[in-house]
């Protein structure tokens, strides 16, 4: 399945979608605090944030820059130019914000994870500021096709309890 995000515009994006830029770079401890402290003295806030250790102990991050409605340039910048002041190599890319799925409902990421995961590759699922859900897709446009739906289809699966 190889990524068909190229291209896209916000012309492409419905109403509860947004289209947001996220970092993606591995870090020690150390720098990842340096990192994060570079970006906030630059007054850009974080508004996504996902990280786990790896093999070697180190931070596998994705990050998402900005107010949790809308990044801006220079809110891309100050990130850019910080991991290169600590010589982080990074990822830039697309990924779907969805701030459709209500708070507190049994289900709701089952609705977006459980519509998605035979359609496409689904490379992250992670929540940020005002519950915003951040999608790592490889078709973002099929996504938002799928999750605009009223009656979401899911994917068929056999959940029969294994013991």
């Amino acid at each position: 399945m190889g990524n068909s995000n190229e291209g896209l515009s916000c012309l492409d994006v419905k109403p509860g979608f947004t289209l947001r830029t996220q970092f993606t770079f591995i870090a020690n401890d150390i720098t990842l605090s340096c990192i994060l402290s570079g970006i906030a003295e630059n007054s850009v806030n974080i508004a996504g944030f996902f990280t786990t250790r790896n093999a070697n102990n180190i931070n596998f991050v994705r990050l998402v820059a900005g107010s949790s409605e809308s990044e801006s340039m220079e809110d891309l910048l100050v990130v850019t130019k910080t991991l290169k002041s600590f010589h982080v190599k990074f990822e830039e890319e697309k990924v779907l914000a969805l701030a459709t799925i209500p708070a507190g409902i049994p289900g709701g990421y089952n609705r977006v994870i459980g519509s998605l995961w035979c359609k496409m590759k689904l490379e992250s699922f992670y929540v940020g500021e005002d519950n915003i859900i951040y999608l790592n897709v490889s078709n973002i446009k099929k996504a938002i096709e799928i999750l605009s739906q009223e009656n979401v289809k899911q994917c068929p699966k056999n959940c029969s309890k294994r013991c």
